[in-house]
């Protein structure tokens, strides 16, 4: 169901500036709309209420789908190269992509309806303080080239929102396994020498374990886009508890990128995330000293998901022609990204570390 035109117009009437008429843009620092002309400030309404837990299931029936742009003005462009369909509000723009560098040329149309966030972590950290991180963990990479500090162009750090997933749930599992306790048991043999020797030995006595094991899963988040290597985004930290309602005024200013994961695939990735976690709870209660799990048959029940977005930094540096991808997390400045390693000084590592282990054999053989 499509909300009231007429209120969305209202939201973005608030991008104004009511001293100059200016557009005015969010402003991480002060976390309210700020004039980039004088010095006006506007709060950001925000409604709790408006963050509620989705039933999965209900939610996946058409009809329940809420579909609607991020914004009345929003506007959306893809990119040739990745294939990242980004969001922005007027006059922001989208020159170069994001995720991979590459230059945008298609013109920007209006925005498509998605399922519509109802939540947003809202930027902390400045664009200023995010370059400043990026200097510092590129100049304190080990292993990374010497060049690197100086030569790394920092001139991407761009501010965009990023779509996540959700879920909560509760678990209840019945599995089947094995549970080796360990013991010792004194072993007779013959040395080298023909002398009877005796020696101590570890042995496991297995017998059949089953039972069942419960767990609530809370706020698991899944992201939503395949644009930035997956390996970096999951590492990335965040803290849901400062989540406040989607208000379009939180993008201007900034850039969104509309979800690549669809629902359904995100509950697929949770599932896995949750096998995992219920893999070590049932180990736990087999317990012993050693485990097998045979069998292990897990339902899901009150399953509820939200949708939000979460703020980085995303873009890439340039170091030596190579573009390389980086995410700042714009709440905490935590970065996650790739790098270039210095081969050579991995080499002289290893020689190293082998010279010391000769010497060592050396002294001990003297």
């Amino acid at each position: 169901m499509q909300e009231n035109p007429e209120l969305e117009r209202e939201k973005v009437k608030t991008h104004l500036c009511a001293n100059c008429g200016a557009n005015m843009v969010f402003d991480p620092k002060i976390g309210k709309l700020a004039c980039p002309y004088c010095a006006s400030s506007a709060e950001i309404v925000s409604d709790p209420s408006a963050i509620v837990e989705r039933d999965f299931y209900s939610f996946l029936r058409p009809e329940n789908q809420r579909l609607q742009p991020m914004a009345v003005d929003a506007m959306q462009v893809s990119c040739g190269s990745c294939g990242a369909t980004i969001v922005f509000i007027p006059p922001e723009s989208a020159r170069q992509c994001d995720f991979c560098g590459a230059k945008i040329v298609a013109q920007p149309k209006s925005s498509d309806p998605l399922v519509a966030p109802e939540s947003v972590l809202p930027f902390s950290i400045t664009n200023k303080q995010a370059i400043e991180n990026l200097k510092q963990w590129t100049s304190s990479r080990w292993f990374a080239p010497s060049k690197l500090k100086t030569l790394a162009e920092h001139d991407r750090a761009d501010s965009i929102y990023l779509p996540y997933w959700t879920f909560d749930a509760d678990s209840n599992t019945d599995f089947t396994g094995q549970r080796g306790d360990d013991y010792q048991e004194t072993e007779h043999y013959t040395d080298s020498q023909g002398k009877q020797q005796s020696r101590s030995v570890t042995k496991t006595s297995w017998s059949y374990a089953a039972g069942s094991t419960s767990r609530h899963f809370d706020d698991v988040p899944i992201p939503a886009t395949t644009s930035v290597l997956p390996k970096y985004l999951e590492r990335l930290n965040w803290d849901f508890t400062e989540l406040v309602s989607y208000e379009p005024a939180y993008l201007s200013g900034h850039r969104a990128q509309v979800y690549q994961v669809p629902l359904e695939a995100g509950f697929e990735r949770f599932r896995q995330i949750a096998d995992s976690v219920i893999r070590g709870d049932v180990n736990r209660e087999i317990g012993g000293d050693r485990q097998q799990i045979d069998s292990m048959t897990t339902d899901f029940s009150n399953i509820t998901f939200k949708h939000l977005l979460v703020p980085v930094y995303a873009g890439a540096y340039k170091f030596k022609g190579k573009v390389y991808q980086i995410v700042v997390n714009g709440k905490t400045g935590e970065i996650q990204g790739e790098r270039p390693y210095s081969w050579v000084k991995i080499s002289m590592l290893v020689l190293a570390i082998l010279f010391v282990l000769m010497t060592v054999v050396l002294i001990l053989g003297r």
